[in-house]
């Protein structure tokens, strides 16, 4: 049960910050970077993540927690929100898969990623790859990670009444740019 409920929540935290993807052609020397540590965020599925394997869209937003950037001093925090459509099933794991992620910061900046892979199982997810497509970190690379944070019991009894419809969980760090 623990895994179930864990496998749902991994997936969609991995979805959430799955949010970086092809970008315009700045050199990897002018893009600059930014880590975000201690966020937390809200997974919705639609339809709910069942025992079956079908699939689900995925909206994800949240808080990034704390960012810190050399290059870009004024960019201390903001928020994510991430969409995808993908394949899962509880206890998971869900994808791999695709999300668009778009990330307003606290300076009135915004960072668009169109796809990033993802991998997740019950109690823990991670994303890499792709590239910013707009935004101050434009042409940079993106890649994160976290845990589910919502009760695993209940994580558990949600896949099998109906399917998983939500789940928290943390952004324990989200890095994009020169990373």
């Amino acid at each position: 049960m623990k895994s179930v409920l864990a496998g749902a929540g991994v997936l969609g935290a991995a979805l959430a910050f799955a949010p970086f993807a092809p970008a315009s052609a700045a050199t990897h020397a002018d893009v600059g970077s930014i880590v975000c540590r201690g966020g937390q965020f809200n997974v919705q599925f639609d339809p709910g993540v069942t025992f079956a394997t079908g699939t689900v869209r995925l909206t994800a937003s949240g808080d990034l927690g704390v960012c810190q950037s050399d290059e870009h001093p004024k960019i201390t925090g903001g928020t994510i929100r991430a969409e995808a459509s993908l394949q899962g099933k509880c206890p998971g794991p869900v994808g791999p898969g695709y999300a668009k992620v778009s990330v307003s910061f606290n300076d009135g900046s915004r960072a668009i990623v169109n796809q990033s892979t993802f991998r997740g199982d019950g109690t823990s997810w991670s994303f890499e790859g792709g590239r910013v497509s707009s935004g101050p970190f434009t042409g940079g690379t993106a890649r994160g990670n976290g845990r589910t944070i919502s009760n695993l019991i209940e994580l558990g009894a949600g896949c099998a009444v109906g399917g998983l419809k939500e789940y928290r969980a943390s952004i324990d760090e989200a890095l994009i740019g020169d990373i």
